[in-house]
């Protein structure tokens, strides 16, 4: 499952990957941050924010998804963040 999250702080002042989060730290909006949540039954927040395709592709297009072209970062076509949104995926097996 795709979701949406925030880091934890732990009591020590840190912050750490939520414990429901198996592969996080992708596509950081501000501090949020797109991960796949594990799905054999620890415990998931009902407040965490869900992602299906569309929705990534949608949250990548309004956060101004970059590229590199030629050594150069510039914003992605459609076609390429929905190819990058495909690719994710499938190396997730999502």
């Amino acid at each position: 499952m795709i979701v949406e999250y925030k880091f934890h702080r732990t009591r020590e002042g840190k912050i750490k990957t939520p414990p429901f989060i198996i592969n996080g730290g992708h596509f950081r909006v501000g501090n949020k941050y797109v991960g796949i949540a594990a799905n054999d039954g620890t415990y998931i927040p009902s407040t965490l924010v869900v992602l299906d395709k569309a929705a990534l592709i949608t949250r990548l297009t309004n956060m101004g998804y970059r590229v590199y072209d030629n050594d150069t970062l510039r914003l992605a076509t459609a076609e390429e963040i929905e190819s990058s949104v495909d690719n994710w995926i499938s190396a997730n097996d999502v």
